[in-house]
């Protein structure tokens, strides 16, 4: 997750009856060794500084500026501590008193640009907080607001420098937003903007673009490319002696290790950066060690082991306000859960994962939980655990269980299966099917087939040899020559078992077993040239009959809130 530190505190501008130069002194010395703390990763005396520099600042309507800058520093280093919403009051205190200084300073036409750069600042850093509570259409407006003002600042006012930096840690903060989203092509398009702006305005600030794009690469299926910029972003924040920044470079680094199956160097990563992340009081980071921790001892076959640590990185992920995080979470503990027999225990944790997940507008997420929820119901009626006739005897014939299963599995295949038609490629839409779509739409023709509904597997047997319309019009022909030739967009390996596999074998734990993020598997890849297609028509299979899935198309297109077919309807006889 990429972060924006503090900014050094800027001059104050000029204003009558300014407090004592002892007291001035006196605040900018906590300032001061407040910043130097949050560089070093000592987020607590950070924090106290910033709090003790913004009560010094507060009697004095003169030091408004100050105040500011102290309550934005103050609320970063409550983010890094993992108290979210703490960070987000703070940050929207100092945006109230960025209206008090913009009224302070009407008419001067430098000091006006230096309150424009520090809303700006704000807006960066408030984004940061709100992203990390789940809120991403507030931190998107937060974003935009940001770069409209920053753009508007003109070189002759003197900020030239602050406004580089700010411009830096807004590109590298919507980086972390869509790369939260799961848009991929934009995060890729954005960390690479942020690198170049880095590069060409402040060298010392590589770490971050390049652990972003570590990520970007590591949800895309390309390990190798995630490792090197993992490495890459580990010598970075060694170089600029950013201890906090080198840790979360390690610790994306083991996730490329676990993913490859090197366990032993995974751990040896997490287990030092857990110790870093628990002395600091970095609770986020501290949460995803844990996750992370509980992925490997899933890994190692203690399962015991992994539902203690999913149920700390919960806890920990929710104390923080990261809810969406540990939603995440939740589901990979509802499959130890339901591999222990403990089914309602299990369904509570998907269920509340799902709420968070619709909540924050996620919908993609919500159609693999769906789907996720589904595997594990088929899994109960085919291996013997259930109320019905067959409890027991390996087969479950609990009509309940086996309608709520086919409830969730049409729906969630139908929307895992329209995400291929938003890619350009037809290799992609290839792996996509392959990888992902076919998976969950075998679920869904099982889960018909053994509920007897003739008429449903008909319309899916329709529904899916209709074939992949062309979208009328053709992309720009450059365009796709440009990125043709850019191996940053080729379509990436998926490595391992796919994220939605066949049913267990009996005894096997059931569900995913590539179970990172979530939002892994649902990853949009990166485009890349190729013939642009359309949702599919829906179909309707007879003169006076329904329109083929409509029930079910409908109901995913409101829950998930894509487009799964398109309005118009073609005849099939």
């Amino acid at each position: 997750m990429a972060t924006t530190d503090p900014d050094p505190r800027p001059d104050e501008p000029d204003a009558p009856d300014e407090p004592d130069d002892e007291e001035l002194t006196r605040i900018a010395a906590l300032i001061d060794a407040g910043n130097d703390a949050f560089l070093q990763g000592e987020f607590r005396t950070a924090h106290a500084l910033f709090d003790r520099a913004a009560d010094a600042a507060a009697p004095f309507e003169q030091a408004l500026y100050v105040r500011t800058s102290a309550l934005v520093n103050r609320a970063s280093a409550a983010d890094r501590l993992g108290d979210h919403p703490a960070a987000v009051a703070s940050f929207r205190e100092a945006l109230g008193l960025c209206d008090r200084l913009a009224e302070a300073v009407t008419g001067d036409a430098a000091g006006t640009a230096v309150v424009v750069v520090l809303r700006a600042g704000v807006l960066v850093n408030l984004a940061q907080a709100l992203q990390n509570t789940g809120d991403f259409d507030a931190a998107q407006t937060s974003l935009e607001r940001a770069r409209a003002l920053l753009a508007a600042v003109r070189p002759e006012d003197g900020t030239a420098a602050d406004t580089a930096e700010l411009l830096i840690g807004c590109l590298v903060a919507l980086t972390a937003l869509t790369i939260q989203r799961e848009q991929w092509a934009r995060a890729h398009e954005l960390a690479t903007e942020s690198l170049e702006v880095v590069t060409l305005h402040d060298p010392s600030l590589t770490g971050r673009p390049l652990l972003n794009l570590a990520t970007i690469h590591e949800a895309t299926g390309r390990p190798d490319l995630a490792e090197d910029f993992a490495h890459q972003a580990v010598a970075a924040f060694l170089a600029s002696d950013t201890p906090a920044g080198v840790a979360e470079a390690r610790q994306s680094l083991a996730q490329t290790y676990l993913r490859s199956g090197r366990l032993d160097e995974a751990e040896e990563l997490l287990t030092e950066g857990q110790g870093y992340f628990e002395r600091t009081g970095m609770a986020a980071q501290s949460a995803l060690g844990l996750d992370l921790l509980g992925l490997l001892a899933v890994l190692r076959g203690d399962p015991v082991r992994a539902d203690e640590l999913y149920v700390q990185s919960v806890a920990r992920f929710e104390e923080s306000g990261a809810v969406v995080s540990a939603a995440e979470v939740r589901v990979r503990l509802a499959a130890g859960l339901h591999a222990e027999g403990r089914y309602e225990e299990s369904e509570a944790h998907i269920s509340a994962a799902l709420s968070v997940f619709a909540a924050a507008g996620l919908g993609l997420r919500c159609a693999q939980a769906d789907f996720f929820h589904a595997t594990l119901l088929e899994d109960r009626l085919s291996h013997g655990a259930g109320t019905g006739a067959g409890a027991g005897t390996g087969v479950v014939t609990d009509p309940a269980l086996l309608g709520r299963a086919l409830a969730l599995a049409v729906p969630a295949a139908l929307a895992i299966d329209a995400v291929r038609f938003t890619l350009a490629s037809g290799q992609q839409r290839e792996r996509w099917n392959r990888e992902f779509a076919a998976p969950a739409m075998r679920l869904a023709f099982r889960l018909a087939a053994r509920a007897g509904a003739a008429e449903l597997v008909s319309e899916l047997i329709e529904s899916q040899c209709a074939g992949t319309p062309l979208m009328d019009g053709s992309p720009d022909a450059s365009a796709a020559d440009d990125r043709a030739g850019d191996p940053s967009l080729a379509p990436p390996r998926f490595l391992g078992p796919s994220a939605f596999p066949d049913p267990s074998e009996p005894g096997g734990q059931p569900g995913p077993t590539d179970t990172f993020r979530l939002g892994t598997a649902l990853a949009g890849v990166a485009a890349s040239a190729g013939l642009r297609v359309s949702p599919p028509p829906r179909l309707a299979l007879h003169p006076t009959g329904p329109v083929a899935l409509d029930p079910y198309i409908s109901h995913a297109e409101t829950r998930y809130g894509g487009r799964i077919r398109e309005t118009r309807v073609v005849p099939t006889w």
